[in-house]
């Protein structure tokens, strides 16, 4: 991305200065994000939506709209293109959308600070108690099947029988792994629990933080629709204990943090007394759940050519599904210790 597209870009918003510089946000395996300098200060944050992820962008915006409407403030504000528009369309298909920087903010890829295992559990546990009593009947759905892993088992299982016998055998262990593992979550799609709105992609880091380390808020609000609160808990959890990122080869290092586990429960209280019991017996569950379904997508979609996440060398998937479904067995085996520290 040039600087004079970017300028061209930014000419269709209502901002005042000019560009100096700019700087791409590399964390992201969906959209491509870049900070944007004015005069010389961070003030903007500019994405460009995937639209062969998102094959209706307008939904997002329709949803974000909505939750203002109803005067809920999620932190995230939306910069108006000149035409009285939260986005841009340029080129005909592709969508822009311009984002006050927070100042002086910061996020984490990782972090073994309880202090900051606290503030996410407050950052989730505040998110969903502003939509405690909300419809979700006005809201859309964003991405269909999302987090359904029966669904996303049966394209795993499509894409395998089209896998030539060498690539099979290079994973054949993993996809073992992967056949036996799932049923473990068969009791989640078969319990009756409570929809509500959900961010549904509160890793640790889609969540903003003050220079001081206070939670701020849940960033990367494309999927917020209804879904399950064992989505938002497994997903932010799940990246706070394991002391490795997704990329790392050696398995041996992903471990369970219970400190990490204790901080963010204390911070996620509210949240858990507001919850129905069959949810609450299901949260350290979903610990497990929320990597292992990540696991799967990301096989798949080596499987599938990286047709899906962004990748930087052709085996990056298969490095981050072996990582995360190993950390979905260790999350397993930590299962009676969450539920101990859930319920006291």
């Amino acid at each position: 991305m040039d600087k004079h597209l970017l300028n061209k870009i930014l000419s269709n918003f209502e901002i005042t200065g000019n560009l100096k510089t700019f700087k791409k946000i590399s964390s992201g395996y969906i959209n491509d994000t870049f900070k944007i300098y004015i005069d010389g200060y961070p003030r903007y944050i500019l994405q460009k939506i995937n639209s062969k992820v998102f094959l209706k962008p307008e939904d997002i915006f329709y949803n974000i709209d909505l939750i203002q409407k109803k005067s809920i403030n999620i932190g995230v504000t939306l910069v108006n293109s000149k035409s009285n528009l939260p986005y841009l369309i340029a080129n005909n298909s592709e969508y822009w959308r311009l984002m006050n920087y927070e100042y002086d903010s910061k996020t984490y890829n990782s972090t073994t600070d309880p202090k900051i295992a606290l503030e996410c559990g407050k950052v989730l546990s505040n998110f969903h108690s502003s939509f405690q009593n909300i419809d979700l009947t006005e809201f859309k759905c964003i991405l269909n099947d999302f987090h359904n892993l029966p669904v996303r088992i049966r394209q795993f299982n499509e894409v395998c029988k089209n896998i030539n016998e060498e690539t099979r055998g290079n994973c054949s262990d993993l996809i073992n792994t992967i056949n036996i593992i799932s049923k473990r979550f068969k009791i989640i799609y078969s319990s009756s629990l409570k929809l509500r709105l959900c961010h549904n992609d509160s890793k640790l880091n889609n969540i903003l933080f003050s220079k001081s380390k206070k939670g701020l808020y849940l960033i990367d609000i494309d999927t917020i629709m209804p879904g399950l609160i064992l989505y938002d808990f497994g997903d932010t959890v799940r990246t706070l204990v394991n002391p490795t990122s997704e990329e790392e080869r050696d398995l041996s290092k992903i471990k369970f943090n219970k400190e990490m586990f204790d901080s963010f429960i204390s911070g996620f209280k509210t949240a858990l007394l507001n919850i129905e019991e069959n949810e609450r017996n299901l949260l350290p569950l979903s610990v497990a759940l929320m990597p292992f379904m990540h696991g799967v997508r990301a096989l798949t979609d080596h499987l599938n050519g990286n047709k899906y996440f962004k990748v930087d060398y052709p085996d990056q998937n298969l490095i981050r599904a072996k990582n995360l479904i190993k950390f979905s067995q260790v999350a397993l085996s930590n299962e009676e210790y969450m539920k101990k520290i859930i319920n006291s």
